[in-house]
């Protein structure tokens, strides 16, 4: 199929003779006409199906006649030109183009004229790529918005069609100007390339809702890589490689002097940074490793200045590159990235006093002196990331001390060592507790070890991943035994933190069966760490866990025949054998102290 555009517009009416008015109420007729063919074509992809679309209905939206006289000629337009409202219009109908086209590509049935109209465009013989490109120089927002929607679905669905010149275009566009605006046309395309999920289907949405209907001409996708936009992902991050450095040089200037109106640029630039280096995105840590780097500068830049949404985003980014539960905590030898933001999350919280300047409410001051409950979600994901930056550090110590042959058979130096490390941890996650009961009704007297477990009573992911941490420092502080510092064992305790676990889910084995089979969060390496923790400290165990032990094993030895009664029906989706055999081995000492 040819897609054509025309230019042409009827020419003043101060300068018409009969001829002339003649050709404006062609021209008029044929515009007339161009909507309603938009309308057209609009409402066919509404029904997800092009087939019922003559040839040349479907190129009249793309084309348009103009010209002097019988002499008619085909002339590229100039979207940027358009009024705003036909503009829009056009935009949005290629969007809705390319969203129906995903879709019907996921689940491997295409409508085939969808599919040529797609293909057309992606040859982009008459430059409509570029000139949606073009329109990141927009004044108008709306126009802005619009184009940059189309321009990322067509990326995504045209795949291995995507010319590298035009993510240099775009990439270029960030270095060339210092318009937060303008940078936000580029960041908004490339965080939705980056964001897209393959499979992601809404719940509520049906399953054949995007199929095309009976008697359309289907075309069946079979080939699994026409599902997978991670070549696009990749391109559009290598494309910003060469200008990355550049580009968070112009934000940390941004951030230094922010400005509300700078607000959704910021946003987008950080959700970009933190898509980037997310695990979902399923890219490369090769593809990815340069973006990892200058993170520690944006610590610095966290004060009572920049509101609370910025902190959020900010808080977000640092909390996906320490990636604890779900990679770092897996990890021989950690990377030198997370591990330097690590320090300097640590440091800024012991030494600068960042929590301070946290903007839990509205207006300035330590905490604001606005009402109301203030920015829980802000003060969650600050708990998180403190809780990851010393289990970390604290893991990274650990790991150059074993690595370190000199160093680990000189008990006197890692004991030396780990006094050191010992005394900051305390200092970092005191500060944290007395930030925290400033701001939540928790008793004066309750250890982070069991406010935890409330502090993330709606986030199971959070939840989780700080109870994993917990148990990292308290396994890397008492390798030797519980210390004789009883605030920071009780501060650390894995038991309270746990027995407080098992109250907040009612007693229910169920629960933490359901966190088992699901993949949501990493409550199966927790479980793993904790039952070991349990064998091997199960005197302290005892202790701590004092009137709850009973009520504690019986959720646990619940939870192991739940487990058995599934593994012999081969009903778990994975090996489970490793923790049913830990539970054995707890009910077995549990067992055993009730014999004696």
């Amino acid at each position: 199929m040819v897609l054509r555009r025309s230019s042409s517009y009827p020419p003043s009416p101060k300068m018409e003779g009969p001829a002339k008015k003649k050709q404006r109420i062609e021209n008029e007729d044929d515009e007339n006409g161009e909507v309603s063919e938009i309308e057209k074509l609009q409402s066919s992809l509404l029904a997800h199906c092009l087939c019922n679309v003559s040839e040349s209905s479907l190129r009249k939206p793309f084309t348009s006649t103009g010209g002097l006289g019988n002499d008619r000629e085909f002339r590229s337009t100039v979207l940027s030109e358009w009024e705003s409202d036909k503009c829009l219009e056009f935009l949005s109908v290629l969007q809705l183009l390319f969203d129906v086209a995903i879709k019907q590509n996921t689940r491997g049935l295409m409508c085939g004229r969808i599919a040529d109209v797609c293909k057309a465009l992606a040859r982009n013989e008459h430059h409509i790529v570029d000139q949606i490109i073009d329109l990141s120089c927009t004044n108008n927002k709306f126009i802005s918005f619009a184009a940059s929607r189309a321009l990322a679905s067509f990326f995504i669905i045209a795949k291995e069609g995507v010319e590298s010149t035009w993510l240099e275009r775009l990439t270029q566009s960030l270095v060339n100007t210092n318009s937060p605006t303008q940078m936000l046309f580029t960041l908004d395309v490339l965080k939705r390339i980056v964001e897209h999920r393959d499979s992601d289907i809404h719940p509520l949405e049906d399953s054949e809702s995007s199929n095309p209907p009976t008697g359309c001409n289907v075309i069946t996708i079979s080939d699994p890589e026409s599902l997978d936009s991670t070549p696009v992902k990749a391109m559009c991050v290598k494309a910003l490689e060469s200008k990355w450095t550049v580009l968070v040089t112009k934000f940390d200037a941004i951030l230094g002097s922010y400005t509300p109106q700078h607000e959704s640029a910021v946003i987008t630039f950080l959700n970009l940074w933190e898509s980037i280096i997310s695990v979902k995105a399923n890219l490369s840590v090769i593809d990815t490793k340069l973006f990892y780097s200058q993170l520690d500068n944006l610590v610095m830049l966290l004060n009572a200045n920049v509101p609370g949404i910025i902190w959020r985003h900010l808080i977000g980014l640092f909390n996906e590159v320490l990636c604890y539960g779900s990679t770092l905590s897996l990890q021989g030898i950690l990377p030198e990235e997370p591990c330097l933001l690590a320090h300097v999350v640590v440091r800024a919280v012991k030494d600068w006093r960042l929590l301070d300047s946290l903007p839990y409410r509205h207006g300035s001051g330590r905490f604001g002196g606005g009402s109301g409950d203030g920015d829980h979600p802000l003060l969650q994901k600050v708990v998180l990331l403190v809780l990851k930056s010393v289990a970390v550090t604290m893991r990274e110590t650990r790991s150059d001390s074993s690595s370190d042959s000199s160093l680990a058979s000189d008990t006197e130096d890692l004991d030396a060592d780990m006094v050191i490390i010992e005394r900051s941890i305390r200092g970092v996650l005191r500060q944290l507790d007395q930030c925290v009961k400033q701001l939540m009704p928790f008793h004066p007297e309750m250890p982070l070890s069991q406010w935890v477990v409330r502090m993330f009573n709606d986030q199971d992911d959070f939840l989780i991943e700080g109870m994993v941490c917990c148990l990292d420092v308290a396994n890397g502080l008492f390798y030797r035994g519980p210390p004789q510092n009883t605030d920071l064992a009780n501060m650390l305790s894995p038991t309270l933190t746990f027995v407080q676990f098992i109250k907040a889910v009612s007693n229910h084995h169920e629960v933490l069966l359901d966190f088992l089979i699901s993949n949501e969060t990493c409550f199966l390496l927790y479980l793993l760490k904790f039952l070991k923790y349990i064998k091997r400290s199960w005197p302290e165990f005892v202790s701590c866990c004092g009137r709850d032990l009973n009520n504690t094993m019986a959720v646990l030895i619940n939870l192991k025949q739940a487990i058995d009664r599934m593994v012999s029906k081969d009903l778990f989706p994975y090996n489970i054998i490793p923790v049913l055999r830990l539970l054995e081995k707890c009910e077995s000492l549990y067992l055993g102290d009730i014999d004696n």
